[in-house]
């Protein structure tokens, strides 16, 4: 088995360093959220201890979906950086940026989260690219951990205004990635996608301020590239679901007896099920909600075989195996995501 473990929404805080003039813009609401009800919310200890998990050797390759810092500030991405590096170089870490790492224009202008993390956003499909290219944005970027495997890292990240938090993958993102699959190799058989914002549908206003504005475009082209499966971020909920199978009516003509052609339409389906897999927060930990988790994804030759969840134990300080069914889980009829 090849094993690629899952993290997300790391929300690692440092404010070493910060001036008061950088928070003349979105992040004074972000700042309030982190002084009420967000306070203690991410520790970094356990951030540190989930990167010495990751490293002990059981894992093949780590996947990071976004939220790495809160405000994206300097000060911050130099804190998880140091918690990227120590889970490993980058051909064993893949990461993509959420929206609080493009938390403001200035982070999008001045493309920070990219230069802090270029080295880990490499384009194994062209090693004259990675996400940031010539001083321009270059998403997705492909990553090959194995021979069958390939990763695609694409980019929802947007600055919105404050108390917003959508995003948008857009046109250009989604015809290189046809590109990208259209290029590779034969023996790829598990194609895995990361997006930073959910798909399936959220209760409340979540539903209306922090959803993927053009997630049937996106939805859409993952069955075309017949992707295996999407890996997202943002709610800090773990979630599994999947996209329906594609349907289609195919015309079968039958002759009647007084030699009339009546059409019969058949509905059949265009490829299979994507399981559409959120980890939650992997460094969560406030009493009465969901504590932190990551999954480990186990992938044999041709398929994804399991998928598995390990939640945090503040009592033992360590990360506990939990669930070992959640790609059944995910392909549950009830599980539909119906866009």
């Amino acid at each position: 088995m090849f094993r690629i473990a899952h993290i997300s929404d790391l929300h690692v805080l440092d404010l070493a360093g910060t001036q008061w003039h950088e928070f003349l813009n979105k992040r004074v609401t972000g700042a309030l959220n982190l002084a009420g009800i967000r306070r203690n919310a991410h520790p970094v200890s356990i951030a540190e201890q989930l990167a010495d998990r990751l490293a002990a050797g059981d894992i093949d390759h780590v996947i990071l979906t976004g939220d790495l810092t809160n405000l994206a500030l300097d000060s911050e991405f130099k804190r998880v950086l140091q918690v990227v590096e120590r889970i490993g170089p980058p051909s064993f870490v893949t990461v993509i940026p959420g929206n609080h790492d493009m938390y403001t224009r200035g982070a999008l202008r001045h493309h920070r989260f990219e230069k802090w993390f270029g080295k880990y956003l490499v384009d194994d499909a062209d090693e004259h690219h990675s996400a940031l290219t010539k001083g321009r944005l270059h998403y997705p970027f492909m990553r090959a951990p194995a021979p069958h495997v390939r990763v695609y890292g694409l980019s929802s990240a947007i600055p919105t205004p404050p108390l917003l938090a959508f995003g948008h993958v857009g046109r250009p993102q989604l015809d290189r990635l046809r590109q990208l699959v259209a290029q590779e190799p034969p023996e790829v058989t598990v194609r895995l996608v990361l997006v930073h914002h959910n798909l399936h549908h959220r209760v409340g206003a979540a539903e209306y301020v922090a959803s993927l504005v053009d997630r049937k475009s996106f939805a859409r082209v993952m069955h075309e590239i017949r992707a295996t499966a999407v890996l997202h971020g943002h709610t800090h909920h773990p979630h599994q679901g999947h996209l329906p199978a594609r349907k289609a009516k195919v015309m079968a003509q039958t002759a009647q007896l007084d030699e009339a052609v009546q059409e019969h339409a058949e509905v059949v389906a265009l490829g299979g099920d994507i399981p559409v897999i959120g980890c939650g927060s992997s460094t969560w930990s406030k009493k009465g909600r969901d504590l932190a988790r990551f999954n480990v994804i186990e992938i044999d030759a041709a398929r994804i075989h399991a998928i598995t969840s390990l939640r945090w134990s503040a009592d033992r300080g360590v990360f506990e195996p939990e669930h070992t069914d959640l790609l059944d889980k995910s392909l549950l009829e009830r599980n539909a995501i119906n866009l």
